[in-house]
């Protein structure tokens, strides 16, 4: 019997990688009407369930880890659906486990961080995130979460730090490349923001976007009142500007640079919000990506 249920978790696994969750299932739980104390199908049964949108993975995730509770897989697979489950303490406490059973192991320390961060404990998961690069230094997954947390407790210059990481590792990161420039704009070093999107420029090949980043260059030169570089950067981004995205913005620096026509701009709050947009439509298009 020992060498059908293995053969049927060797099967269950492998339809499992081939994203059959529903094939796996099946099969994971036929082998457990004959072993049911197989850790292995338990955990594909409620791995399997979960992506499925099942009610009862977390019964066969706990099981495993009771059978096999030096398994830390099994303690970060609990820890998924305990969260799912919304018993968020529950789930820490699994992934503090996973966390003990795999001392160089930075992943569980990141899954820790984000519960702590998402539970308001912002300051906890930084330290998490911490003890995960001393793990792993150059860890992106750590590095990517400190930018978030502490852009979230106010601490800019750290987060513009590790965002600088993340592009000396990964200069082709367009998200890293964006959370520069941003940080850059927010912390008013408009030079550095000018150049950072200058570099986002480059960077983002995708169709559309190239505006994008131009219009961040055109907002680092208005907060310092460069009103003809601005201009040429206006001018610039029309071009590129297949949605006319930044005709109010061309026309309100024209208005700076030669005066007020016979069409009034708009005021310099509207132009301000509809930059700041563009800087959020940005994020939003490459965070989706990674979802």
């Amino acid at each position: 019997m020992g060498n059908a249920s293995t053969n049927l978790s060797d099967q269950a696994l492998a339809l499992f990688n081939d994203g059959d969750f529903q094939g796996c299932l099946d099969l994971a739980l036929e082998g457990l009407r004959e072993s049911p104390e197989n850790a292995t199908l338990l955990r594909l049964a409620g791995q399997a369930g979960a992506e499925l949108g099942r009610a009862d993975t977390t019964a066969h995730l706990q099981q495993a880890v009771t059978i096999e509770p030096e398994n830390a897989d099994g303690w970060r697979a609990l820890a998924d659906s305990l969260l799912a489950d919304g018993r968020v303490d529950e789930a820490f406490s699994a992934i503090e486990r996973a966390a003990e059973l795999r001392p160089d192991d930075p992943a569980p320390l990141v899954d820790l961080a984000h519960v702590a961060h998402a539970s308001g404990r912002t300051e906890v998961g930084i330290g998490y995130l911490e003890q995960a690069l001393e793990r792993a230094v150059g860890n992106l997954d750590a590095l990517h979460g400190l930018v978030e947390m502490y852009r979230a407790a106010g601490r800019l210059e750290d987060a513009l730090e590790a965002g600088r990481k993340i592009v000396g590792y990964t200069p082709d990161d367009v998200l890293a490349a964006i959370d520069v420039a941003e940080l850059n704009l927010a912390l008013d070093r408009l030079d550095d923001a000018v150049e950072a999107f200058r570099w986002l420029r480059d960077v983002d090949d995708e169709p559309d976007h190239e505006v994008l980043a131009y219009h961040g260059m055109i907002e680092a030169e208005l907060r310092r009142e460069r009103w003809r570089a601005a201009l040429d950067l206006a001018v610039d981004a029309t071009r590129v500007d297949r949605f006319g995205r930044t005709t109010d913005v061309l026309a309100y620096v024209v208005a700076k640079v030669f005066g007020a026509g016979d069409r009034p701009a708009r005021p310099a709050r509207d132009v301000e919000d509809a930059l700041a947009a563009s800087r959020s439509e940005h994020r939003q298009l490459h965070a989706e990506e990674l979802r």
